[in-house]
């Protein structure tokens, strides 16, 4: 009698037990925010617990370009630090416009719009980085001939690229649109380049005069492009100052 009773107490207990677990609340998951879209309501994957959202930038917060049209004179064409051309300088009723365009229009528009000719320029007023202002072509007409801005041609892959050895003296530094140091052009007329934060590191050896050793790849001739004199492009990826080996690239 004594063996049925603590069975039926051991029973009691387990039971109680068991009823205690399901009585337990379980907490909740966190609720999204009022009004926030739920990523599992089209079957999208929940993100990440504590990354950021990014929602996506509305379309009606996109600044709408208005294009406007100029006429005038060609007075001379421009060439960007890397002697490419990239805009014409032209003489409207109202002064001087900075015509700017995509390198790789170079040849189409340099060889059509020569000094004096007379052009119709439809594009858009903006500013470039050193605050001056320009005007963006989007389409020049000269000689009744139509160039529109198109996307540029994709270069062939060339898998040997052609790695040179320079050895010869620093002529001049070169600098870029904000004025800082982003290679220099050799006495022996190659013009290297280098990343503006490596020119910086090395400041105070980068100097006219200085003898250099530049191992790098010669750039190939961008479909398109005019350049505005004859120069060979070197992309560094050693430099050799002073008997010490910088890797550059």
């Amino acid at each position: 009698m004594k063996k049925n009773n603590s069975r039926i107490w051991l029973t009691a207990v387990l039971l109680a037990g068991t009823f205690a677990l399901q009585a337990q609340e379980l907490p909740k998951p966190p609720q999204p925010p009022v009004g926030s879209p739920n990523p599992m309501a089209n079957g999208l994957p929940r993100p990440p617990i504590g990354a950021p959202a990014e929602p996506p930038r509305p379309l009606e917060d996109m600044p709408l370009i208005t294009l406007t049209t100029i006429k005038g004179t060609v007075v001379n064409p421009v060439a960007n630090e890397e002697f490419e051309y990239n805009g014409l300088v032209v003489k409207t009723s109202n002064g001087n416009v900075n015509v700017m365009f995509p390198p790789h229009l170079g040849e189409k528009i340099i060889s059509a719009a020569k000094k004096g000719a007379s052009v119709t320029i439809t594009g858009n007023e903006d500013t470039n980085p050193e605050g001056l202002k320009i005007f963006r072509l989007n389409s020049i007409e000269v000689n009744g001939k139509l160039i529109s801005d198109t996307p540029p041609v994709a270069p062939l892959l060339n898998e040997s690229q052609d790695e040179r050895s320079f050895n010869a003296s620093i002529k001049q530094l070169n600098y870029g649109l904000e004025k800082n140091v982003n290679g220099f052009t050799l006495t022996s007329g190659e013009r290297v380049s280098i990343a503006p934060h490596i020119a910086q590191q090395l400041s105070g050896q980068l100097k006219s005069g200085e003898k250099v050793v530049v191992t790098g790849f010669v750039e190939p001739k961008r479909p398109g492009v005019l350049y505005s004199q004859k120069t060979t492009l070197v992309r560094a990826r050693t430099l050799n100052i002073n008997g010490q080996t910088f890797l550059v690239r």
